[in-house]
Order: structure tokens, then sequence, then C-alpha cells
């Protein structure tokens, strides 16, 4: 009985120790959330599940080419995202707490030809800010070019949200945010005015 008792703990033991391994690697990369300083100008990034939402501002080349970006990567495996609309895709890598975007295929609609891509080390980065929902309901908006699409995921009053305000043009009364809630993650555009906000 004791030796059934001691083999029984040990499988315990080891089954623990394994879900234990696998909550620790996430073939996703660590979670990038915040604001980065880049080669060529700031990038703000929050991950919610398979999605990596991103605000991108840069100035690149001789002659001061203009990247205006924001939207929605989704997830490749290995820490890779890609985002792609009608002209290419960017490929975003979170590895070993260092951040790149690369050309994909075609073009970056949002930066033009012969952008470089750009990259992004952890002593260029800052953390998101938290803030309160202070608007009796708050819906969340898709993370695009603005004015955008409502979303049906909506937070209330005294809910307490991660926030970072978006780099790229015409988008100060917006901030990308992120709610944990209980079962699921939600990240997208919420109205800085439905919100009250520490540490921006």
């Amino acid at each position: 009985m004791k030796h059934f008792a001691i083999i029984l703990a040990v499988f315990l033991w080891l089954q623990n120790a394994v879900a234990v391994a696998s909550q620790e690697s996430d073939d996703r990369g660590f979670d990038p959330t915040g604001v980065w300083m880049g080669l060529h100008g700031p990038l703000t990034l929050m991950r919610a599940g398979d999605t990596l939402s991103f605000s991108y501002s840069a100035v690149f080349g001789s002659t001061a080419h203009i990247c205006d970006g924001i939207g929605v990567a989704g997830f490749m495996g290995d820490g890779r995202w890609e985002y792609v609309d009608e002209q290419g895709s960017v490929i975003f890598t979170t590895r070993n707490r260092q951040v790149t975007m690369s050309p994909g295929q075609g073009i970056a609609s949002f930066c033009g030809s012969n952008w470089p891509g750009d990259s992004f080390g952890e002593d260029g980065w800052k953390p998101a800010f938290r803030c309160t929902v202070t608007a009796p309901k708050a819906h969340f908006y898709v993370v695009g070019i603005l004015p955008s699409e409502k979303r049906q995921g909506y937070v209330v009053k005294g809910n307490q949200v991660e926030a970072l305000g978006l780099v790229n043009e015409g988008s100060p009364a917006w901030l990308l945010t992120r709610y944990i809630g209980k079962n699921r993650t939600t990240a997208g555009l919420l109205e800085r005015d439905a919100l009250e906000c520490h540490y921006e």
C-alpha cells in the first residue's frame, strides 16, 4: 500500500510538472503589449489570443518616406504574426524580448515600396497603462482606419482595461485597449472620453 501511495504521488507530480511546462511554453512568443521605439519610429502593440493589434508611425529613406499604419495581425506560429491587405503583407515576430517588422508578399501598404522593415529592442519599450471605464457602456471598435466599425463587445462602468496611445495619424480621440475577462480577452479601440486613465 505504501508503494502504491509513493507511485501515485510521483505520477501526480509528473502530471503537474507537464501541465506547468505546457503553460510556460507558448509558441506565440512573449506578450509584446506596449509601445516600442524602433529604428524608424514608434510601434504600439496589443496582444489578445491569436491577434496582435498594432499602430505604427515611421520615417525612412533618404527622401523621408512616411509609414502610417494601423490594423490587426493574425497568429502564424512560432512567434510570427501576419498583417494582410489588398497590397501585400507585413510579418511581425515576437521572440526573445525583441520585436521585428518585415515586408512579406507585395508591399506594406501603410509604408509604400522600399520600406526595409523595422526592429525594436526591450530598452525602447514602455508598458500599457491602466484605465477605468467611466461611461455606462463603451463598445469596442475594430482596430483599423478611423472611423471604424463598432463591435458587439463592450465594457461597462467600473471595468478595468489596459490601454495604449495610438501613434498613427488621426487617432487622438481613441485608445488601443485590452479587457481581460473571466473567459476571454478582448482587444480593440475605445473612445478616450469613456475612460479615466492613470500613468498615461
